[in-house]
């Protein structure tokens, strides 16, 4: 198993907005091309504005497969789009990640 963490700098006060439209727009079409993530969080302390989301994949050639399907969507282009125009993300950062053996997610 791999994981993939992402996590999105938001413009400052406007995290809540960012979110609500994520959730309404993006998370469809997510779940729809990358299935469920592990979870989803905000940060609380140290860099603030920010929303962290964790998948799970069976290998590095599970998420292309799954990444090509998303790229392909027109639904996600637009929303890309729309997030672009309403200037909600300051940065995005995407780590790919490899369990340990002795990690609780295998």
């Amino acid at each position: 198993m791999i994981y993939e963490l992402r996590t999105y700098d938001t413009t400052p006060g406007r995290t809540a907005e960012y979110i609500q439209l994520h959730v309404q727009e993006a998370l469809p079409r997510l779940r729809r091309h990358l299935g469920e993530p592990i979870g989803y969080w905000t940060t609380e302390f140290g860099q603030l504005n920010q929303l962290v989301h964790l998948w799970r994949y069976e290998n590095l050639a599970d998420l292309e497969r799954r990444f090509e399907s998303l790229g392909a969507d027109p639904e996600w282009h637009a929303y890309r789009d729309k997030i672009g125009r309403l200037d909600l993300v300051t940065r995005q950062e995407r780590k790919v990640l490899r369990a340990l053996p002795f990690s609780n997610l295998k």
